[in-house]
């Protein structure tokens, strides 16, 4: 009798890359490039010319667009044609309203649900503000610095809400940013203060200082929107 190879008892290191990895990762480019505004406002989408220049198919760069529309970033016309999204005033007051809604739940929620490792982490990602290489980078890590909060809040409605508009949120920061340069100023130490501060509020264990201290933090980047 011939018996048949044993089976590996492991999984291999590698395996090929599935469609939604390569979908995934377009995605995270083109977000990058729209945040950064290397793809600027009413930019087409040719789906032909991003394949090519992200070296895949069409089809992982369409799965992005979709997503990216979703995220509010990204609009279809009736012929199927994108194109990035050029927000206006209006929507910059819409989202800005959202979020505050948001974030001075979350830091309602924060006072009485952090801790130790929440607050390990986000010091620690203030450090990496403080050591950003550019303003991208910095409005990257200032909205996940955001999204941890919402995290430590523990209240999964609210963070399904905060997901249907952080994307347009590193949009609005990074143009703040850019603002920010344009009148030679250090987003980094506008940035970093602020968040400290923040800090301070939601370790308080005061519901009503960790309120203001968020609210603090709203008018701050009220102050430079829309750019």
């Amino acid at each position: 009798m011939v018996l048949s190879p044993a089976l590996p008892t492991s999984r291999p290191h590698l395996s090929p890359l599935s469609r939604r990895s390569l979908a995934e990762d377009a995605t995270a480019r083109l977000r990058r490039a729209v945040v950064s505004g290397e793809l600027a406002a009413g930019a087409p989408l040719p789906e032909d010319g991003l394949a090519t220049l992200l070296g895949v198919s069409r089809v992982p760069v369409r799965e992005a667009l979709i997503e990216l529309e979703q995220e509010g970033l990204v609009e279809f016309d009736q012929r199927g044609r994108s194109r990035v999204r050029a927000f206006t005033e209006a929507d910059f007051e819409a989202v800005f309203s959202m979020r505050c809604a948001l974030e001075m739940m979350a830091a309602r929620l924060v006072v009485q649900r952090m801790t130790d490792a929440d607050v390990k982490d986000l010091e620690a990602m203030i450090r990496d503000q403080e050591a950003a290489k550019d303003l991208t980078e910095l409005s990257l890590l200032d909205v996940a610095f955001h999204d941890r909060i919402i995290q430590a809040a523990r209240h999964r409605p609210l963070a399904a809400c905060w997901k249907t508009i952080r994307s347009q949120i590193e949009v609005w920061l990074a143009r703040a940013h850019r603002a920010q340069a344009k009148r030679r100023l250090s987003s980094i130490k506008l940035t970093v203060p602020g968040h400290r501060r923040l800090m301070v509020g939601l370790c308080s264990g005061s519901e009503r200082k960790a309120e203001t201290a968020m609210r603090l933090e709203m008018a701050t980047w009220r102050e430079w929107l829309p750019a």
